[in-house]
């Protein structure tokens, strides 16, 4: 399964799957078992009977929302766009929303950025949209657009945002719809088995990732799949004979060669290494709290040159 994963993903690509009539043949019944359990562990789904379906679901939808390239708009620089970033971050935490909100928020904006067209002048005006947006999507309770102004000191007017949200909606043509790398990343946990520690340290690089424009290319899975094994690496737990089998399992599920998670732990590495001394730090301190057992601050994070040398 590793093997057949590896060469050529599945659920990747589906196109290649036309001549084929169900995945239960390609796929191991015991990993399918343990993505069922997953699920619904994690309340992703209600029902057990659908859950393989809609694990096949994930794994195709996110090609349908996935960038050719990570290139932004001439106005707009990587440095701006994390900037951006951190702020939601800070306003998301501040709005205690999901986390779910934050990544949808950030795929909104990093679409509306390619798609809609935006001056430098509007640029926090199309993030707190985005925010907005993901909120009517995954939350109960939303902020009012007054209180969304005054978040931006007034520099909008309520009609201003309401004109954005408009705007974006239109250019997105209201496809609100995102599989986020965290429902993967915690379904692979699950599988595998992982320590409450390394969920935490691997949610922290994820987060991480929403910071650097580079990451905007690759699929959900990749990411969440480069986040555990980086977490992995970092905090070097001792497997029992159990936990390796579960771990091997959960690697079974792969959306993409060894190359591009070795290319996505680079990036997470340095953007890890780089976090504390940064300007755009919200992410750094939100891990650093007892509720994420301080992961942000593990001292293995704090060396550029050892941590890229695990990725090597």
């Amino acid at each position: 399964m590793a093997d057949v994963c590896l060469e050529e993903p599945l659920c990747l690509y589906p196109r290649s799957l036309q001549g084929v009539h169900s995945l239960q043949a390609l796929v191991p019944s015991l990993l399918r078992h343990e993505v069922e359990i997953a699920l619904e562990k994690l309340d992703l789904i209600w029902d057990r009977t659908f859950a393989w379906e809609m694990f096949v679901d994930m794994m195709r939808s996110q090609i349908w929302h996935s960038l050719p390239n990570a290139e932004l708009p001439r106005y707009f620089t990587d440095a701006t766009r994390a900037v951006l970033v951190d702020w939601l971050v800070q306003v998301h935490e501040m709005m205690h929303f999901q986390e779910e909100t934050l990544y949808l928020a950030i795929h909104l904006l990093n679409r509306s950025l390619r798609q809609v067209k935006v001056t430098t002048a509007n640029l926090q005006l199309l993030g707190i949209v985005c925010l907005f947006l993901a909120a009517k999507k995954e939350e109960c309770l939303l902020p009012e657009v007054s209180g969304l102004c005054f978040l931006m000191d007034h520099a909008y007017t309520k009609q201003q945002l309401l004109r954005m949200e408009r705007k974006v909606l239109i250019g997105l043509r209201f496809n609100l719809s995102y599989c986020p790398p965290l429902h993967f990343l915690l379904l692979l946990a699950s599988i595998a088995r992982c320590s409450a520690q390394m969920v935490w340290m691997a949610r922290y690089l994820l987060e991480l990732s929403l910071l650097e424009g580079q990451c905007a290319v690759f699929l959900p899975m990749q990411l969440a799949g480069a986040a555990l094994c980086l977490a992995r690496q970092v905090l070097q737990e001792p497997l029992t004979p159990e936990g390796e089998a579960a771990w091997c399992l959960a690697s079974g599920i792969h959306a993409g060669s060894e190359t591009v998670l070795l290319s996505i732990m680079q990036i997470l590495a340095g953007a890890a290494a780089r976090a504390h001394t940064r300007e755009t730090c919200a992410t750094f301190i939100k891990f650093s709290s007892p509720e994420t057992m301080h992961v942000s601050r593990h001292p293995s994070l704090n060396n550029t040159s050892d941590l890229l040398g695990v990725c090597t």
